[in-house]
C-alpha cells in the first residue's frame, strides 16, 4: 500500500501523477492555489483523495504541514504502508531519509516535467530574467504583474541603457514562460 503526499504548491498540477499507484493521496495546497488541476488523470480504481487546503501564507508553511502529516501517519499507518512525497522541493530530502531510518519505506517522487517545444529566441533581457528567476524559490518570486515588471527593470535596467520591462514581461507571456492567471503570475520557466 502506498500513500502519496503531494506538494501541490510546488508542482502545480496532478497530471504527471500515476493515480493507480496510490491507495491514498493527500494533496496540500495553499491560498495561492484556488484550483486543483487534474490534467488528464484517469482513475480506474477507488482511491481516497484528501485535500488539505491551507488558508495562511508563510515561508515553508505548506512544507511544515506535510511534515506534520508524515509524522502523524508514520505513527498510525500500518507498517507496510509506503510514503511518497511528491514534490520538486529538495528540502524534503532530509526528512525522507530520516523516515526511512525509522523502518518506514519513504521516498521523494519528482514528477517529470513536460518538454516545451522550442520557442523563438528571447531578447537578452528576457533570457537574463528567466535565468535569474529560475534560481529563486518559486514561493518567493513576484506574484503580481507590476511587481514582476519592477523586478525585471531592476535586474535588466540598472547599469544598462533604458529597457522596457513591460515589453520583456509580455515577451515571457508570449513564450509561455509565465501566465497572468486571475491576476496572479504563474511560472513555467523550464526551457
Amino acid at each position: 500500500m502506498i500513500w502519496g503526499f503531494v506538494d501541490y504548491e510546488n508542482i502545480g498540477s496532478l497530471k504527471d501523477i500515476d493515480f493507480s499507484t496510490y491507495q491514498k493521496l493527500f494533496i496540500f495546497c495553499g491560498p495561492k492555489n484556488p484550483n486543483i488541476k487534474l490534467g488528464n488523470a484517469a482513475i480506474s480504481e477507488f482511491i481516497t483523495i484528501q485535500i488539505i487546503k491551507l488558508k495562511t501564507n508563510g515561508a515553508n508553511n505548506l512544507d511544515f504541514h506535510i511534515a506534520y502529516y508524515l509524522g502523524k501517519f508514520s505513527q498510525t499507518a500500518p507498517k507496510e504502508t509506503q510514503f511518497h512525497v511528491i514534490t520538486r522541493d529538495n528540502g524534503f530530502n532530509g526528512l525522507v531519509n530520516h523516515i526511512k531510518k525509522t523502518a518506514r519505506m519513504c521516498k521523494k517522487i519528482t514528477p517529470k516535467t513536460e518538454a516545451k517545444p522550442p520557442s523563438e529566441k528571447l531578447s537578452s533581457c528576457a533570457e537574463l530574467t528567466v535565468e535569474r528567476l529560475s534560481h529563486i524559490d518559486g514561493r518567493t518570486r513576484p506574484r503580481k504583474e507590476q511587481k514582476l515588471v519592477n523586478w525585471i527593470d531592476s535586474q535588466c535596467g540598472s547599469g544598462r541603457k533604458s529597457i522596457d520591462a513591460k515589453s520583456v514581461f509580455e515577451e515571457l507571456v508570449t513564450a509561455g514562460l509565465i501566465s497572468n492567471d486571475n491576476q496572479v503570475i504563474k511560472y513555467t520557466l523550464k526551457r
